[in-house]
């Protein structure tokens, strides 16, 4: 049994990871195989490092620590209760890690189910975590937005030079010309 100052310590460290985090999700674990969470864990980790944690604590730890950190009860209350494993992500491109954990569910046709979970601090529940993960990640969409501004110079740039080059064109002709 845990002592009341390490759960304090759980608590701090858990409402410091909460803060800190860009993504937040909450997920049943219920019948998953160690195997399937050390899988699960390793391709997370493959991409995020130190930066993702997909830990198991007591419910009551985990509420105590959401409390502590300023998320609204009345939003995940009804997600903390059962078999609730706790998936945080400290990185500028969340959606990766709910891409892992939808690829991971359709592969494996296994657990972790989502619950529900937090996007940049706004809550979510489990059924729109399919459709956030399908989401262009964040260099996609940088790619996207960059593209968007260097399409019209792009055009402009090959106006400029095929009027240009009909110049030089009209140049070269008119100088042939007189060498007649």
């Amino acid at each position: 049994m845990l002592t009341r100052e390490r759960k304090e310590e759980i608590v701090e460290s858990l409402t410091k990871a909460y803060k800190d985090s860009s993504l937040i999700l909450f997920a049943d674990y219920k019948g998953m195989k160690v195997e399937n969470i050390t899988t699960f864990r390793d391709k997370l980790y493959e991409n995020y490092k130190e930066r993702a944690q997909f830990t198991i604590k007591k419910n009551t730890l985990v509420r105590l620590a959401l409390n502590k950190a300023g998320f609204e009860e009345s939003e995940w209350k009804d997600s903390i209760s059962g078999t609730t494993a706790v998936l945080t992500v400290e990185d500028v491109d969340p959606i990766a890690a709910l891409k892992i954990i939808t690829d991971f569910n359709k592969n494996n046709k296994t657990l972790p189910l989502i619950k529900a979970g937090y996007l940049e601090g706004r809550f979510f529940t489990g059924d729109r975590a399919s459709d956030l993960a399908k989401l262009p990640s964040r260099e996609q969409l940088i790619a996207m937005v960059v593209g968007g501004f260097a399409a019209p110079i792009t055009g402009f740039v090959y106006t400029l030079n095929g009027v240009l080059t009909k110049f030089l064109y009209a140049l070269n002709a008119i100088k042939d010309k007189k060498a007649e």
